[in-house]
């Protein structure tokens, strides 16, 4: 194949479509008791309970559990490939050559063929073969295109330096650091050091915020601008024009851009860790030891006694009582792991925790 037609395949195969792992979420794994099986997202059962695990189904497949080994199940419950695999992991589209030889004439879909695979081990020691739908192992494991999408955004800080040689320096300012524009607003504002403080003024020089502050940084929300700014080891926000929005008084002070496409700010005040959205509301109340972003969706609370909730962004609130969690892609459904249970008399085990699935509106898809 000669060079050119070579790198129009190389192109062409970059920008193939992202194979990315989705659930389906048609099926939700439903456990009753220490069973596995799979239920509707309005919780009627689809699948009996009869697994040891069952993880969501991935282009048409399931990989469950039963006898110690791992299979894969259709969506009818039928079983598909045999349980034999030590480990397994859900099916995929990658894409292997059609054939040895790829002609001048040839377009990418004869260049390149795609398949489903999933990778699994026969054997302890964990080696992992590519298994095709039928369990039977793929000479070659497929190519795959990785996403590198990220769903989370956290907001741009912005500090921009320049030498703004067009303004007049005077005793107001030793160095300007950054500026911006206001929407509605005429002119430009400055954030500006003077003395080793920041503070910020505008194209009057008049000063709006006082050059009283550790740092400022600005940072954008759609199309407004917000001020991020510390002072005695405490931060706080502005917006743009000056104006207050949350005083100095939290010790962590983040905006997040969530999946949704909302914007979140995570402050800690006084040792308490609560969310507000940029409509002056507290979402979640500061009564958490800690909160954190998933990059799946949703916020994760943590209890004084490190148990874990989740903050939905259907502003629905699962308040911390569960020992740990973990966020399924999407950030509708969160799987959950119930405290253990013990003997108040004797400190033995009764009961181990167990995991299960949660959706935004409450719905556990799970009975013990």
């Amino acid at each position: 194949m000669g060079t050119k037609n070579l790198f129009l395949v190389l192109f062409l195969v970059m920008a193939m479509p992202v194979f990315a792992q989705d659930a389906d979420m048609s099926l939700i794994p439903y456990r009753k008791g220490d069973l596995w099986g799979y239920a509707s997202p309005d919780k009627n059962i689809v699948i009996t309970p009869e697994y040891e695990e069952a993880n969501f189904f991935y282009e048409g497949f399931a990989c469950v559990k039963k006898g110690g080994k791992y299979g894969y199940i259709k969506k009818n419950g039928q079983v598909a490939i045999p349980f034999k695999f030590i480990t397994a992991k859900p099916f995929r589209t990658g894409y292997i050559e059609a054939a040895p030889n790829v002609k001048k004439t040839d377009t990418l879909l004869n260049a390149q063929k795609t398949i489903l695979f999933a990778g699994a081990s026969l054997k302890a020691d964990g080696y992992e073969i590519c298994i095709n739908t039928r369990g039977e192992k793929i000479p070659k494991c497929p190519a795959i295109n990785e996403n590198t999408d990220q769903d989370l955004k956290k907001s741009d800080i912005v500090t921009t330096v320049s030498n703004y040689s067009t303004i007049q320096k005077s005793d107001l300012f030793d160095k300007i650091m950054g500026d911006y524009k206001m929407p509605g607003a005429e002119g430009s504002y400055y954030i500006a050091i003077r003395n080793n403080n920041y503070g910020v003024f505008n194209n009057k020089f008049e000063v709006i915020v006082p050059f009283e502050y550790k740092i400022i940084e600005k940072f954008k929300i759609g199309i407004m601008f917000y001020l991020l700014t510390e002072k005695d080891g405490l931060k706080g926000l502005l917006f743009g024009n000056g104006s207050p929005y949350m005083a100095e008084e939290n010790t962590q002070l983040i905006c997040v851009e969530a999946i949704d496409g909302h914007s979140y700010f995570v402050f800690t005040k006084e040792g308490k860790t609560g969310i507000r959205n940029t409509k002056y509301m507290n979402v979640a109340q500061a009564i958490y030891t800690n909160i954190t972003y998933d990059d799946n969706g949703g916020f994760v609370l943590t209890g004084n006694d490190n148990s874990k909730g989740f903050y939905f962004l259907n502003n629905n609130l699962l308040e911390p009582k569960y020992a740990d969690l973990k966020v399924i892609k999407g950030g509708e459904y969160v799987m959950v792991k119930s405290q253990t249970v013990k003997s108040t008399q004797s400190g033995k085990l009764i009961q181990p925790g167990r995991w299960g699935y949660v959706n935004n509106n409450y719905i556990e898809f799970f009975e013990d």
